[in-house]
């Protein structure tokens, strides 16, 4: 008897779990699986049809996405490929009502979106009307067309696909990479002189309005932020009067050239937009008279309104530090002749008096001047050599060749200039200011004061040698209050 009831028992577990497997496997029709079999790249289009607009997003010959309706632009790839996905891994999980009588209730009446996907062989899949979320669950309801069911999905469908154009479309500034830029053209109002960018390998160089070298690091840091600009919102797509958006005659216009076919991308910016508190400009792309008006955040446009003095290389003195025979040095510091020995070492003569500088200290010493940069340019031509402290400079070094022939001249000195009432106190409150100029222009860079105060403290740790007094290694730079150089007042 026991064997028998043992094995009826397991006669019914093995039933029941042969049919829960098969439930499992073979879920209920109307539950759990999706309404067509697609992968995401084989959709080539997507229409979303709203009450109020039409949009349609098609894939290009090379892949990408481009908005065709309402207007012709570069598509969101991100925001696309993610609305695509959530379209092939759709899943209805329940079968609301097969034939229903009220559609309003479930928000199909009017659906707040329909999506009509065609595929890349050229079939037009059934649309998938989107209407409300549930009252409770997380749950959506939609309706297919070649169904009357309503039908319950993820409640998270219709926010991927209920897309206005302007979340579908690019809000790049620019397409090209700062690396495939070859040439940047940077053109002001009227008033303004024309800057011209080429790369030469690695490096810049400004053709215009003169010939020089560019500061790189500018130029990159200029580069990247105008290629990473982003639409702020999208304000006319097509716009009848331009005037009002000051982009007749644009107050600035950057072209950028490169990419294989070396093609031009450019960007014309007007007015300011009168909200004060977006701080955006309106701006539009430079090619061709349909382009939309858009607006950008201020920054973008304070980044690309560069000038000449902007870009242009600002270091003090370019030249070889092996080239350099003697360095002549005046200023702060009794005047002293720092030169080559024989043996690769260098010696340090002033006051009569000719000492070994250490090598360290006199390397320092070159690599200080060869690296010196100025932060900005302040004049060119300088106008008042007294203001900036050039009648009589803190320091003053003359480099020379192995000919004897001058390689140049560095000026530079600290100043303290009282600004202000200092705060609370009422005490005058004192910033430092440094300054140099080179014998190869006419301009005066501002610079860090704490360069200035460097050079000093190297000056005197190698006049140090002539008095026989051990020379410290070179260290980190000291405050400006620390500083050898000259303070006017």
């Amino acid at each position: 008897m026991r064997l028998r009831n043992t094995i009826i028992v397991v006669v019914l577990l093995a039933l029941v779990g042969g049919y829960a497997l098969y439930v499992g496997h073979h879920p209920p029709p109307g539950k759990n699986h999706p309404p067509f079999t697609l992968a995401a790249n084989d959709i080539a289009s997507i229409e979303l049809r709203t009450p109020s607009q039409d949009i349609l997003v098609e894939r290009s010959k090379d892949g990408s996405w481009v908005l065709t309706k309402p207007t012709a632009a570069s598509a969101d790839q991100t925001a696309v490929e993610s609305m695509a996905g959530a379209i092939a891994n759709l899943e209805i999980t329940d079968t609301v009502e097969e034939n229903p009588a009220d559609l309003a209730q479930f928000g199909l009446a009017r659906p707040a979106v329909t999506v009509t996907v065609t595929t890349k062989d050229k079939r037009v899949l059934p649309a998938i009307e989107v209407g409300k979320q549930t009252p409770v669950g997380n749950s959506a309801y939609i309706r297919m067309s070649n169904r009357p069911a309503v039908l319950l999905v993820a409640a998270s469908f219709p926010a991927n696909v209920e897309k206005s154009a302007d979340d579908l479309r690019s809000r790049a500034l620019i397409a090209l990479k700062p690396a495939a830029i070859n040439r940047i053209v940077i053109t002001p109002a009227s008033n303004g002189a024309e800057l011209e960018l080429e790369r030469k390998g690695e490096n810049w160089m400004i053709l215009k309005p003169e010939r020089t070298a560019a500061e790189d690091a500018a130029v990159q840091q200029f580069l990247d932020t105008v290629t990473a600009g982003q639409v702020s919102e999208f304000v006319d797509d097509k716009p009848s009067d331009l005037t009002k958006y000051g982009l007749v005659s644009p107050s600035l216009r950057v072209a950028l050239y490169g990419g294989k076919d070396n093609h031009e991308e450019s960007l014309l910016f007007g007015f300011k937009l009168p909200e004060a508190e977006k701080n955006a400009i309106y701006v539009r792309r430079g090619e061709g008279s349909a382009q939309p008006i858009a607006s950008v955040a201020e920054y973008v446009f304070n980044a690309a309104n560069k000038t000449f003095d902007d870009l242009r290389d600002k270091t003090l003195l370019v030249f070889d530090r092996s080239s350099v025979e003697r360095i002549a040095v005046a200023g702060g510091p009794p005047p002293a002749i720092i030169a080559r020995s024989p043996g690769g070492k260098w010696s340090i003569t002033g006051e009569g008096k000719t000492a070994n500088a250490e090598m360290l200290v006199t390397e320092s010493l070159l690599d200080q001047l060869h690296d010196l940069q100025g932060t900005k340019i302040v004049e060119d031509p300088m106008t008042d050599p007294k203001r900036y402290g050039m009648e009589r400079p803190s320091l003053e070094f003359t480099l020379y060749a192995k000919d004897g022939k001058q390689i140049g001249v560095i000026k530079a000195s600290e100043l303290e200039v009282t600004v202000g009432s200092g705060g609370g106190n009422g005490k005058p409150a004192p910033q430092h200011f440094g300054y140099a100029t080179t014998s190869a222009n006419q301009a005066v860079y501002q610079i860090m004061p704490e360069r200035v105060s460097d050079l000093g403290r190297t000056v005197t740790r190698l006049e140090g040698d002539l008095a026989g007094k051990p020379t410290p290694t070179p260290a980190a730079s000291a405050s400006p209050e620390a500083s050898s150089g000259q303070i006017a007042k």
